[in-house]
């Protein structure tokens, strides 16, 4: 065992203290089950958000049924791949945005695929994803699944437009209703303006917002941007694709944390394991066609978003140990 193998392990031991001092741990209560839908292509906070969920996994505290791509980047899903891979989930199912969505250029997508170990040969070898959530929902317990979105909502509206099928009768939102408890989504800017995930699909982010049947929790751009992360991805093994996408993106400065916040709710916050670190408010999102958000407190919303709580600098420490987590 090398020595910087044994300061992870030991930074490890001193992350699973601080969790339990939280009071954020719930693998005794049983895996969160969750599907998760990323835009894994511009940003490299969605590769801390993946190394994140498979730490959860390895915890005990959360079950990937599966995970989708809603951009358009070819390299997308097969980089999605190449992180199940590597932390030893290969048989995770990845589904894609057979529509409409974003495309832009990605500073670590296709080096990851050419450097690292991945399954999926091209990404139209690749389900829809809109079709794969609803057969991992249809195999579901009513009200059991959550799904975690930390990208353009273009697979989540196009899952409400789906009708009945081999899988299930229902349509998309019957079943949405039936199966998904949460959405919680990254996305938005609090009380009010433009956030990427919203406007660079802002079609698909006015349907899904709207007509989502099920309650919503957003972790706006107010709330990662000041939880800076990823520097530490340095002292990770050079096997890691995890600590090769930080490099390519920024060298391993440290970047904010917007789809952490989402996975870290959606995992530990839900039951109130996070009530220390975020608050909620309770209202009604809408958006805007041109993909601007508002918020209108009310007490009887179906939707609530994160409020600041607890100093940023204990949430990095949280995070940054979820994200160095090793393969098992």
């Amino acid at each position: 065992m090398t020595m910087g193998t044994k300061k992870i392990m030991a930074a490890g031991v001193l992350g699973l203290i601080l969790f339990g001092l939280l009071g954020a741990s719930r693998a005794a209560d049983g895996p969160v089950k969750v599907i998760f839908d990323t835009d894994i292509m511009g940003d490299v906070d969605d590769v801390g958000a993946v190394a994140m969920l498979h730490a959860l996994a390895n915890r005990g505290e959360v079950e990937i049924l599966a995970m989708g791509v809603c951009a358009k980047g070819e390299d997308s899903a097969r980089c999605l791949d190449v992180l199940n891979t590597y932390f030893r989930r290969p048989k995770i199912m990845i589904g894609v945005n057979k529509g409409e969505g974003f495309l832009r250029d990605s500073k670590y997508n296709s080096k990851l695929v050419e450097e690292f170990p991945h399954q999926l040969k091209s990404s139209q070898d690749a389900p829809s994803a809109a079709q794969l959530y609803r057969k991992v929902l249809s195999q579901q317990a009513d009200g059991s699944v959550v799904m975690i979105s930390v990208g353009q909502l273009s697979n989540l509206s196009a899952l409400l437009k789906t009708s009945g099928d081999e899988f299930s009768e229902l349509s998309g939102i019957d079943l949405v209703k039936k199966k998904i408890k949460w959405w919680v989504c990254m996305g938005g800017r609090f009380p009010q303006g433009k956030e990427a995930n919203i406007w660079h699909h802002a079609e698909a982010a006015v349907d899904a917002v709207k007509r989502w049947p099920t309650p919503v929790v957003f972790s706006g751009f107010e709330i990662g941007v000041k939880i800076p992360t990823g520097a530490r991805m340095k002292s990770l093994p050079k096997s890691s694709p995890v600590r090769r996408a930080y490099q390519l993106f920024n060298g391993w400065k440290t970047r904010q944390s917007w789809d952490q916040t989402a996975v870290l709710y959606a995992v530990r916050g839900l039951d109130g394991g996070l009530d220390e670190m975020w608050g909620t408010e309770r209202g009604e999102c809408t958006i805007s066609p041109d993909g601007t958000n508002q918020w209108q407190a009310d007490h009887q919303g179906r939707h609530l978003i994160l409020k600041e709580k607890m100093r940023s600098g204990k949430v990095v420490k949280v995070i940054d140990e979820l994200m160095m987590e090793l393969p098992q």
